[in-house]
């Protein structure tokens, strides 16, 4: 039968006092207490009855720092315990530093992730950061995934992605929180032990994409939308892009030198080489205009030079409302003339601008008019590419939708714009 553990002493050991003490696996290891003469003994002694304690109570967690003395700081002193809230706060205010709103004063995405990780962990803001371990986090991660909010009428639940995408956000903190000495680096690398949710994985919710839109629920959507989001969608449809590059788009943007292949630079009035998620990569975005495309925008732009957007919320209004008075049945001279029970100061009015949200609103709609299966704006881009791979190859879907780098002088000039100008051709011309 193995013998009674004694209590550690402290002794000294050639030049300085340490302790013998097992560790919770068993195994015996020695614990310094520095050399002799650096603190009085009665200093050193008292220290190591605080120490002793703490170990008995929490012996992972004390053997965790690097000396006793900073064991029994950070633990016993409350005044160098940083919260859990604290290190949000913290946090917060460095972000919205570094971290400027997106276009148009719109609030930067990201900073939603944050404002999510600070409502799941609300019940933890008093704890010390210490405390913050695997099991709590596994804890946030069920919490995410049984949330239900509404959206309308409907309730809805956090997708797979969303949620491994708040669980990595809340790494990303305390990761932050160890270059700024808030954070022991133990307690980011024990956050590896709680995974990633994977697909199909029980109660939780994938967010099913579309594989393809086929051209004859294409064309029934656009009959059924008016015309200003139809030729957002045909652009979408003829060249890639991504729904908010169709809202973002302006005549000055455009680079129409080359009759048959415009050149689309999101942002060009900020930089030459435009402004784009992919600057940061120093990557610069040009997409190609072939014939069709340019038969949209031509009907639309009547000025290179101009900094409004070319698709406009009011322009779909107006058509709206020149319909109605088309098929009116009631004669002009009777009823509401139109135009004089029009409000002067409406509470809703049409934006000058197309959102993600606005676009995406309108084409379920068209979807549900036009009685196909509900479709977004993304998953046109999807399929162009798809088609684009089935056409030219995999590697011309990845040029056509890729980035390059240069300034605008040059732009012309670079091989990777060359090869998407020429596929967007050769795709013009298949289509």
């Amino acid at each position: 039968m193995a013998g009674v553990k004694k209590t550690p002493r402290l002794r000294k050991d050639g030049k300085y006092y340490v302790v013998g003490i097992y560790k919770p696996d068993g195994q015996r290891t020695n614990v310094s207490f520095g050399p002799i003469g650096s603190r009085t003994e009665g200093e050193i002694f008292a220290a190591f009855v605080k120490w002793l304690d703490l170990f008995r109570q929490q012996p992972n967690k004390v053997l965790s720092f690097s000396s006793p003395y900073e064991a029994i700081n950070q633990i016993v002193n409350p005044a160098t315990i940083v919260k859990v809230g604290e290190l949000l706060d913290k946090f917060e205010t460095y972000f919205r530093k570094i971290k400027k709103p997106v276009k148009y004063g719109l609030e930067n995405p990201d900073l939603r992730f944050v404002k999510r990780v600070r409502r799941f962990m609300e019940s933890y803001y008093k704890w010390p950061i210490d405390e913050i371990g695997p099991d709590e986090l596994l804890n946030i991660q069920q919490a995410l995934m049984q949330y239900e909010y509404l959206r309308g009428n409907t309730k809805k639940k956090y997708t797979r992605n969303g949620i491994n995408d708040t669980i990595n956000w809340i790494h990303k903190i305390w990761r932050w929180g160890v270059g700024r000495q808030l954070v022991r680096p133990e307690l980011v690398e024990a956050f590896d032990e709680i995974k990633p949710l994977r697909m199909g994985q029980s109660g939780v919710y994938d967010n099913h994409k579309r594989s393809r839109v086929i051209e004859e629920e294409f064309t029934k959507v656009i009959q059924a939308v008016n015309s200003v989001v139809a030729d957002m969608l045909k652009l979408i449809w003829y060249t890639g892009m991504r729904p908010s590059e169709v809202c973002d788009m302006r005549p000055f943007d455009i680079i129409h030198d080359v009759p048959k292949c415009w050149l689309y630079i999101p942002g060009r009035d900020q930089t030459p080489v435009g402004h784009h998620k992919t600057t940061r990569y120093e990557r610069v975005k040009v997409i190609p205009l072939a014939s069709k495309p340019q038969e949209i925008l031509s009907q639309r732009i009547k000025d290179f030079d101009s900094m409004d957007f070319i698709f406009k919320p009011e322009d779909a209004m107006r058509e709206l409302l020149q319909k109605r008075r088309k098929n009116r049945k009631t004669a002009v001279s009777c009823g509401n003339r139109p135009g004089t029970n029009k409000q002067e100061h409406p509470m809703i009015k049409p934006g000058k601008r197309y959102s993600n949200d606005s676009l995406c609103h309108a084409c379920k709609r068209g979807c549900k008019n036009a009685g196909v299966d509900v479709f977004v704006p993304y998953d046109l881009r999807r399929t162009m590419a798809t088609g684009t791979r089935a056409i030219l190859g995999k590697e011309a879907a990845r040029v056509l939708l890729g980035h390059a780098k240069t300034d605008t002088t040059d732009i012309y000039l670079l091989e990777e714009v060359q090869e998407a100008i020429k596929i967007a051709k050769l795709l013009d011309a298949k289509l």
